[in-house]
């Protein structure tokens, strides 16, 4: 595809440090140095302007382009720039990054022809949500096509007992994923499940939360009482996200003026507290060592690092980071830290994914981007009804066959049947060959 995206900044320069591996993307912004250290670091075309001018446009040397994704950190720009875009450019679909969830229930998106619109901070907040449909869960994935979800659990238990991954293929629920000691692999059925492992199951949610028992013993079976650390927009965003749940929730903020943003949007439905010290005396003084999770909202991560440790410390065991710079990802999921991502990283992912998902075939990422899911659907219609198919050999995948929510490898399978859903597992190492694969059955 040819691609153009209006904004060099995180969430477009890693945009198109994904994207530039099979499509042709070329980059605006009138920030030449952001612009330089794309050219250097990625082989894309970069372009030097105001995505808000017209003439930017008309310097383009194409005709059409087959998507067009707005991503920098100005609402008005993004919406501005879809618009003007099209006077220039003829654009299949239109992709846009906004802050204010007001555009929600506005005709705008609409009234723009914009494809998919995504909202950061709410993604956020809604990823953090769902943990406590899950108090054991590092992260939890849903899909539109089948009620099975992918959830992450930390294998934390007493006995020296050593699972196989094997143990549980049970038509029902499958471990699809495993990240050992910073390094990612798809386990075969002798494979063991080791102390520590960050397991990823797949399958129903009864029999997923039934293992979940087995593999953790630690974490909190419900939570009622929440602390968040951080008062900003995003921590907002997630105190307000959590208000249906029935919690006792209290938000911590050195700044007095979030506070009170904070205090006016939430309606007094939280206790803000203004805390002008970060220490330790915040657990003993306002009873925060009884929370049953912790969630440090901050912009720095380094900081929301420390305050999950500090929470440990004092027995918290839930504890959840907001992560805004991959490269502390490791770090956190090696100190037993829930990691959920910012809105930057949160807007990458989000956009991938649909971008994956327009078509016949929705693809998902795991494991920080390390795992990759491809899952289609048999309709009427399809050419594969009645065929034998069997899994790619060339490289280490799961595959599997929904039918009736129930799991089947794809190998046990004869004849594919109308309204099954075929679902692979795989590395992002081989993606192109399972895209492959599965594009061209």
């Amino acid at each position: 595809m040819d691609i153009m995206i209006a904004g060099a900044g995180t969430v477009g320069y890693s945009l198109a440090q994904t994207l530039s591996y099979k499509h042709n993307v070329i980059v605006i912004d009138k920030d030449i140095s952001k612009l330089n250290k794309l050219d250097e670091d990625i082989d894309i075309m970069v372009l030097h302007g105001d995505i808000e001018n017209p003439k930017t446009y008309q310097s383009f040397n194409f005709d059409s382009v087959d998507l067009f994704i707005a991503v920098t950190d100005s609402d008005e720009a993004n919406l501005l720039s879809t618009l003007i875009v099209e006077d220039v450019v003829e654009v299949d679909r239109k992709i846009i990054r906004l802050k204010n969830d007001g555009f929600l229930t506005s005709r705008v998106i609409d009234k723009l022809a914009i494809d998919y619109a995504v909202f950061p901070d709410i993604t956020t907040a809604n990823k953090i949500k769902s943990l406590f449909t899950f108090p054991r869960a590092n992260n939890v994935k849903t899909f539109h096509q089948t009620k099975h979800k992918m959830i992450s659990i930390r294998v934390q238990y007493d006995s020296e007992v050593l699972y196989r991954a094997g143990e549980f293929s049970n038509g029902h629920v499958s471990v699809v994923g495993i990240e050992r000691e910073k390094a990612f692999f798809i386990p075969s059925m002798d494979d063991e499940i080791h102390q520590d492992d960050l397991v990823y199951l797949f399958g129903r949610v009864d029999d997923i939360e039934a293992l979940s028992e087995k593999f953790d013993t630690k974490m909190p079976t419900s939570i009622k009482r929440v602390v968040i650390f951080g008062a900003n927009t995003l921590a907002q965003k997630i105190a307000k996200a959590l208000l249906d749940k029935n919690l006792e929730i209290k938000m911590i903020e050195k700044d007095l003026a979030h506070c009170q943003t904070a205090s006016n949007f939430l309606q007094g439905k939280v206790t803000v507290i203004n805390s002008a010290y970060e220490d330790h005396r915040l657990f003993e003084e306002e009873g925060l060592k009884s929370a049953d999770m912790i969630i440090a909202a901050g912009q720095n991560d380094e900081k929301n690092i420390v305050k999950c440790i500090e929470a440990k410390e004092y027995g918290v065991e839930k504890v959840v980071a907001v992560n805004n710079d991959k490269d502390y990802y490791n770090l956190m999921h090696k100190l037993g830290i829930v990691v959920v991502r910012g809105s930057k990283a949160g807007a990458h992912y989000a956009i991938l994914e649909n971008i994956s998902s327009s078509s016949i075939v929705t693809q998902r990422h795991f494991c920080g981007g390390r795992g990759v899911l491809f899952m289609r659907k048999i309709y009427a219609a399809s050419a594969l009804i009645g065929r034998s198919i069997k899994a790619p050999d060339a490289i280490r995948t799961i595959s599997m066959l929904l039918r009736e929510e129930t799991q089947y490898m794809l190998n046990e399978i004869e004849t594919v049947e109308q309204g099954d859903i075929l679902v692979v597992f795989g590395k992002i190492e081989e993606k192109e060959e399972i895209q492959q694969w599965i594009y061209t059955l």
